[in-house]
């Protein structure tokens, strides 16, 4: 964690300062100096003139130009108070329909005749409680100088772009006697460094102020683990806040400065780890027979720079089971030995020793019966109310292994009651589930209808892994404030044997692909797969839809082209893919809709689930294979920007108008056995083959890396002591796999360890030294 925040407070030493106070001027005769840039055409409900900023009505702003712009930063407004004040601070707000440009890193400058600017009186950054909040106020003070004309100077803003707009300005003067008014001194421009976060462990360091004056700066540390020698910062070995002053004292010509800095001490060893897995005790572990069980398990620590997970270990009723890694979890597997109630401890370790385990009553059980489980309940996507076209939600859902010979979504979008209704439109939306690996997998595909409610079903058997225990959902829909969408989602679970008893999904691609573009025709890349241990089953599983048209899209694509794939194994046209499909009547029979509803589309429909295409490949596990998604080969966006005979008004309309052809892709390898997949059979390998292994570096501080001088997949990695004890396991698919992996082992102490390479047909070992 890193606080950031910086203030300025200037103290005026003055007599009876009990008395004075600061009041707001009144803008009655206030008139607009200056301005860098205003907008006055077609922003905001009275344009965005600087004038906006003064007027009074918190409903019309200024807003830089935008329309047709060249400007950049800096900014600045200017006004004429109409007569002079003893001015001690200002503030803005911003717009208040809308949290956009709100203006970030400002200066201050006062003027008796309006040309004469210097010196700057006050600069900083505003500082809003919520960024994301409309009409938020922000003020600023300091010490008081007569002046009739004010300039604000904007340096940036909050949005990462070059505009800015400010609702109302006000200024403030001192007031309250004789004695409140302005002293004919300036202000010194005090600056503080900003102090990054610390360990508690780390060395001493030097803190830097700068001035626009040459008085002295002293500095206090005003509360924290730290103490200060002049400008040096010693840390006491305790986490906390600390908070340092930098003063800079009065003279004749400048009140006094003071600046405020917070910077954050970790103390490392007292971070826990957290732990995360899909275990839960809301419903039992439901098996026919006793089958293997995979227990799954992540972990994460603040700190990942200075602190990493060691590991995590499984216990079942006291008894450790091994531990084996995926490629951002933990799994072990696990046979009752009988029907009934087990305790399972969980427990993550990590590199400061700290350590957090959980522990669940798990009820193993062979009553199995049919199960519907509601998720997404009451989920309500819309932009206009909610802001945000994303719904999250985690749920629970039975956990077994062959029990459930089918699992259906029944999923559901209804109108939900916001301004609007359902949606006018038909819009991109996806349901995703994340996997143990932390990573989102992509369940079903939805484009909504237009602006009616309509039921639809998946089989989504092919995800039973992943749909077990404590899940997280996301959903996510493209609308924009024109209505929105209640979604509902029930999984049917019904009892019965499975072909197969085990099933991995693996992602093969994931994302958003442009079609047709010169610069990149075939945009999705190869990917190597090779099957995981025991597999006897596995299918493709794509969704593939088609985006983007317009008379600057040839061929009116990608939602109106029927463009035919091909999916290549290494390198042979293996499967095609036709992407037509017809929409009229609707696959789903969602009626009763508005729009183009009728008219075929690339992979979709208005209210339709896309569904998957699903190919076998099984042929294919028993060997590593690349894998390609080939675009059709003749298709090209001759409207596109990358396209070097593209001329706007003559080949298209626009060449650069930015909504080109594009496909969102899922595909998915899914893996089934009726055996735990990613394990060896149990059987010793007998095929040793000597001086295959190479470690380096060896001798190790436990951080090592290892070569293989032939290719070996499917392999498993077992560190042995010297004893003979069994101490770590790890799962490979390939050797490249392998070879880019780093092992991290310093939880163990220094000494001999042997480690065993193996697959199916062969094992080669090698000595290791931890020193």
């Amino acid at each position: 964690m890193k606080l950031t925040f910086t203030f300025i407070l200037l103290f005026i030493f003055i007599v009876l300062v009990a008395q004075c106070e600061s009041i707001e001027i009144d803008r009655t005769n206030w008139v607009v100096h200056s301005y860098s840039t205003e907008e006055a055409n077609g922003e905001g409900p009275n344009n965005g003139r600087a004038i906006h900023a003064i007027d009074g009505n918190e409903d019309s702003f200024w807003h830089s130009r935008w329309q047709n712009y060249t400007n950049s930063f800096p900014h600045f407004l200017a006004f004429d108070l109409g007569e002079v004040h003893p001015v001690n601070g200002i503030s803005v707000r911003s717009r208040g329909d809308s949290p956009n440009n709100k203006v970030k890193d400002y200066q201050v400058f006062l003027s008796l005749d309006g040309e004469n600017w210097d010196p700057i009186q006050a600069q900083g950054t505003f500082e809003y409680e919520n960024l994301n909040q409309s009409g938020e106020v922000t003020t600023i003070s300091f010490g008081a100088v007569n002046a009739q004309f004010i300039k604000l100077v904007i340096d940036s803003n909050y949005d990462n772009n070059v505009h800015c707009a400010i609702s109302e300005f006000k200024a403030f003067e001192i007031s309250g006697g004789d004695e409140c008014t302005a002293t004919g001194q300036n202000n010194q421009i005090l600056n503080l460094q900003p102090i990054g976060q610390h360990y508690a462990t780390d060395a001493n360091f030097a803190i830097n102020a700068s001035s626009n004056t040459d008085n002295p700066i002293q500095y206090q540390i005003i509360a924290g683990p730290a103490t200060i020698d002049g400008n040096i910062i010693s840390l006491t070995g305790d986490g906390g806040t600390v908070v340092v002053k930098a003063t800079q004292q009065a003279s004749d010509d400048y009140y006094m400065a003071e600046v405020f800095q917070s910077f954050e001490v970790i103390n490392l060893a007292t971070i826990l780890p957290e732990l995360h897995t899909n275990l839960t005790e809301n419903y039992p572990l439901e098996m026919p027979q006793l089958y293997a069980y995979k227990i799954t398990a992540s972990a994460s620590i603040a700190e990942p720079e200075a602190l990493s997970i060691q590991t995590i270990e499984f216990w079942v009723n006291g008894e450790q089971l091994t531990t084996e890694m995926g490629s951002n979890s933990y799994f072990a597997w696990w046979t009752p030995q009988d029907y009934g109630s087990y305790n399972i401890e969980i427990k993550a370790i990590a590199s400061n020793a700290m350590q957090l385990s959980d522990s669940y009553e798990i009820e193993v059980t062979n009553q199995i019966e049919s199960r519907e489980v509601i998720t997404l309940q009451n989920a309500v996507i819309d932009w206009g109310s909610m802001g945000s076209q994303w719904f999250y939600g985690t749920y629970e859902m039975p956990q077994f292994v062959g029990a459930y010979d089918q699992i259906m979504a029944e999923f559901s979008v209804t109108c939900p009651d916001v301004a609007g209704g359902c949606d006018d439109w038909d819009r991109l939306g996806y349901l995703q589930i994340k996997n143990p690996d932390g990573e989102w997998i992509e369940l079903i595909r939805y484009i909504t209808p237009y602006g009616v409610a309509c039921n639809h079903e998946l089989d989504v058997t092919d995800y039973a892994n992943l749909l077990q225990g404590k899940v997280e959902y996301r959903m996510y829909i493209e609308t924009w404030g024109t209505g929105g969408w209640e979604m509902e989602l029930i999984l049917h679970y019904n009892q019965g044997t499975p072909a197969y008893v085990y099933s991995e999904i693996e992602e093969v691609w994931q994302g958003t692909y442009n079609f047709g573009d010169m610069a990149n025709l075939q945009p999705v890349p190869q990917v190597a797969v090779t099957a995981p241990l025991s597999t006897e089953e596995a299918t493709f599983r794509v969704v593939t839809t088609g985006h983007g048209w317009g008379q600057n899209n040839t061929g009116n694509a990608a939602e109106f082209y029927y463009a035919e794939h091909n999916f290549n194994i290494n390198g042979n046209n293996t499967f095609a893919q036709d992407l037509r499909v017809d929409c009229n009547p609707n696959p789903d029979g969602c009626t009763g809709q508005q729009g183009t509803w009728y008219y075929d589309r690339a992979g979709w429909c208005p209210g339709t689930i896309a569904k998957p295409y699903i190919y076998n490949i099984t042929p294919y596990i028993n060997a590593p294979y690349n894998f390609d998604y080939e675009f059709e080969t003749d298709y090209r966006d001759y409207c596109h920007p990358n396209n070097p005979d593209c001329v706007s008004g003559t080949t298209c309309p626009d060449c650069n108008d930015g909504y080109n052809p594009h496909y969102r892709i899922a595909a998915y390898n899914v893996y089934k056995s009726n055996s735990p997949l990613g394990t060896l059979a149990t059987q010793e390998v007998t095929n040793q083959v000597d001086n295959q292994l190479s470690v380096f570096p060896n001798p190790s501080n436990g951080i090592f890396r290892v070569q293989l001088k032939e290719e070996m997949t499917n392999t498993m990695v077992q560190i042995y002591n010297a004893q003979g004890e069994y101490l770590k396991k790890y799962a490979f698919k390939n050797r490249l796999e392998l070879e880019n992996f780093t092992f991290n082992v310093n939880d163990l102490p220094k000494g001999i360890y042997f480690i065993k390479i193996y697959n199916q047909k062969q094992m080669t070992s090698s000595k290791l030294l931890l020193k």
